[in-house]
């Protein structure tokens, strides 16, 4: 009976195989043969595609040739735009009828659309012969080479232009019918291959649905062999002994749950990493693992992630678990839901987890690392523009953008060329290709800044990023404000040429009159003798004034200089400073004239404070006229809390565009005021020095021919405090 059965099988076996063959080889055919009709189907239609981007390309040609023509008659006067419009015309002219000819061979097959390109060729010439018989230049200067151009007809536009438009729009109306009937075609067409795809996949589906059946049948049957049920499962048993061998060699930590969240199988990892035993997790709830137990905010991510699965959501999450010794380990844990075969059901819950610890402390290093480069970079206050190896800006830090005037958001993602066309030469660029060139490049440029409108010096240099190789991946390019250092370069400059000749004058004076006593010359004439020595004693005096005050400048400049503050009565600094300058008044018959409250004191160091006023008594006196009076005043601006002292006399005045230069170093209104007045024009330059490490200023207001008045101002400590305390009390008020 049991091989009655067998062979029953067998035959049914054999039977569904044969049916399945069958039904395969049929669909193969049926497919087959719909397959190549479909094809035909579908070259035809791109034929019909072919054919109306080819209608579409000589409308727009044709468009083409008539805004070529419009722009040659607007430009006739002007040769080189006229000639331009007139090659436009050409190559319009030689496109279209490329068009027309393609259309001539697409269209082979249909007569209707042949007679009407016959119509279109017939159009086509009239508007061309129209065209030669108004643009094209005559015969006769064509023949000749001498001419440097041809002459051209002027169209009669009224008459030509209608004509030309006439022709034009028959030719667009017979192009338009053309399209018209693809179209139909292409509608055509297209309804069979949407009807030949349907018919298809019906007989394929209908096969394939049948072909199925025959394989589950044959698949059940073979099912029902016992002798291969049993190897089935010994194959099985072998194949879950390999599985939980590898399962749990696996370096990750890995198990297997219920939607409920019961731990049903563990790897060995997380037991190593958890030092417990396998005995004591499975059956239990996965958020009392051990690791999961640590903290609470642990256990809640541990059952947020079973439930989260468990809907049928993929959960993915980093935590950090101590390990039995204590130190920390990151895990990138997950858990994914198993759906059952014939249904949406979750059936199981994989939770996985991977040690990063050490990619971790990478990832943060990177990033600290990257965090300091930029920081590094925003915080330079040179500009710092990087570019990849398309010439594209992906770095524009902040001294950038104040340098350029360029904001961050408008240069980032833009090509570094088209940023720097505005403020560097075309000359320059030409040689400069950011990001692509592999040679480092040094270049200057200047710009007007956007706020103070002054001159900025800017030196740029451009350096290629290789990326570790010697392909260039990208470029630098760092821009520094040069403005200060050019300045004191120049300044530097015209120290040396003033000290040189502001020294080399006295000595002249002092060799001079001391050789002509040396050599004897003047032994008869003892009075010039005295003359010449004493010439010599006033320049080395010239001299010694020189060098004090660059020593004295220098030193303030340089901040060597520690003021010792002290409160000063501002009436005895001012008589201290006209006791130093009373003979040079007396000499030029000069009045000292004071006003200065008795009770008015400074906060100040008193030597230097003196030495500021001395400076600039001593030139009042020097540019003032004789029998006239110079006039130091000295007053409390509570409202301000300084103290204002001005020194006014009634000489020759100052020009306007003199007012801020003679507080620099050497700059007198006049060069000849060195040789014949005497000084170093350094005394207003150690005069701001003063004033402004005293925390004030200096200025000078004067008329010409009128006089000038020099203003200073120094703070005033206790008015200020008591401003704050009458504040504080209207407050508290």
């Amino acid at each position: 009976m049991s091989e009655d059965r067998f062979h029953l099988q067998k035959r049914l076996v054999n039977a569904g195989l044969l049916v399945a063959i069958l039904l395969l080889g049929s669909t193969g055919v049926v497919a087959l043969l719909n397959a190549r009709e479909w094809q035909t189907t579908q070259e035809r239609v791109q034929h019909t595609y072919d054919i109306l981007l080819t209608l579409e390309r000589a409308k727009t040609n044709l468009n083409g040739t008539a805004k070529a023509r419009r722009g040659y008659w607007l430009s006739q006067d002007v040769e080189p735009d006229s000639k331009l419009f007139l090659q436009d015309y050409q190559t319009s002219v030689q496109q279209t009828q490329q068009a027309l000819a393609q259309l001539q061979q697409l269209t082979a097959d249909n007569p209707t659309q042949q007679t009407r390109l016959q119509k279109i060729n017939i159009l086509w010439q009239q508007y061309q012969a129209l065209h030669q018989s108004q643009v094209e230049p005559s015969p006769t200067e064509n023949q000749s080479e001498a001419q440097p151009s041809s002459v051209i007809q002027t169209p009669d536009r009224s008459l030509s232009g209608a004509e030309y438009y006439r022709l034009q729009q028959q030719i667009f109306a017979l192009l338009n019918q053309m399209a018209a009937t693809e179209q139909q075609l292409l509608q055509q067409r297209t309804a069979a291959t949407a009807r030949l795809t349907g018919i298809t996949n019906h007989i394929l589906a209908i096969a394939y649905s049948l072909s199925l059946v025959s394989l589950a049948t044959i698949y059940a049957l073979l099912r029902l062999e016992a002798g291969k049920r049993q190897q089935a499962e010994a194959n099985l048993r072998r194949s879950e002994h390999k599985f939980q061998s590898v399962f749990d060699e696996l370096y990750e930590f890995a198990g297997l749950l219920t939607p409920a969240g019961l731990l049903i199988e563990v790897n060995q990892a997380p037991l190593t990493f958890a030092q417990v035993t396998r005995e004591d997790v499975l059956g239990k709830p996965f958020w009392e693992f051990p690791l999961w137990q640590q903290s609470s905010e642990l256990t809640e991510i541990a059952k947020t992630a079973v439930s989260q699965a468990a809907a049928g959501r993929f959960f993915y999450t980093e935590v950090t678990f101590n390990s039995p010794t204590g130190q920390p380990h990151t895990f990138d844990v997950s858990v994914k839901p198993v759906h059952s075969a014939q249904s949406k059901q979750v059936m199981w819950l994989i939770a996985e987890g991977r040690d990063i610890t050490t990619q971790v402390q990478l990832r943060d290093a990177l990033r600290q690392e990257r965090n300091r480069s930029l920081q590094l970079i925003n915080s330079s206050v040179d500009g710092i523009a990087a570019f990849d190896e398309q010439g594209t800006c992906t770095v524009w830090n902040p001294a950038m953008e104040a340098l350029t005037g360029i904001p961050r958001d408008r240069a980032i993602g833009q090509c570094g060329m088209d940023l720097f066309r505005s403020l560097v030469p075309d000359s320059t660029l030409q040689h400069l290709h950011l990001g692509m060139a592999d040679t480092v490049t040094a270049f200057d440029f200047s710009r007007s800044h956007p706020q103070t409108g002054q001159l900025q010096m800017i030196e740029a240099r451009y350096s290629p990023l290789h990326n570790g190789s010697t392909t260039v991946t990208g470029g630098l390019i760092v821009l520094r404000d040069v403005t200060r250092q050019r300045e004191l370069e120049r300044l530097k400059r015209e120290f040396i040429s003033i000290i040189s000749h502001e020294i080399r004058t006295p000595l002249s004076s002092i060799r001079g009159a001391l050789g002509l006593v040396a050599e004897g010359i003047l032994d008869d004439d003892p009075q010039t003798a005295r003359e010449m020595v004493s010439i010599a004693n006033n320049n080395i005096e010239r001299l010694v004034r020189l060098v004090n005050d660059i020593l004295a400048l220098n030193r303030l400049e340089s901040g060597q200089v520690d003021l010792k503050y002290q409160w000063c009565p501002v009436i005895s600094l001012v008589q201290q400073a006209f006791s130093s300058v009373e003979a040079l008044a007396t000499t030029h018959q000069i009045r000292l004239e004071a006003t200065v409250p008795d009770d008015l004191r400074v906060w100040a160091d008193p030597d230097w404070l003196v030495q500021v006023l001395v400076n600039l008594v001593n030139n009042a006196i020097k540019f003032s006229p004789p029998q006239t009076a110079i006039a130091v005043t000295a007053e409390a601006i509570a409202s301000e809390s300084i103290i204002q002292f001005s020194v006014a006399d009634q000489g020759r005045g100052i020009p306007a565009d003199k007012l801020q230069t003679i507080f620099g170093r050497f700059q007198q209104v006049d060069a000849s005021d060195s040789r014949q007045k005497g000084g170093t024009g350094l005394g207003l330059a150690i005069c701001r020095q003063i004033v402004q490490q005293h925390g004030g200023r200096i200025w000078v207001e004067s008329e010409l021919n009128k006089g000038s008045t020099f203003y200073f101002t120094l703070p005033h400590p206790e008015q200020r405090q008591e401003a704050e305390r009458n504040q504080t009390t209207q407050k508290l008020l």
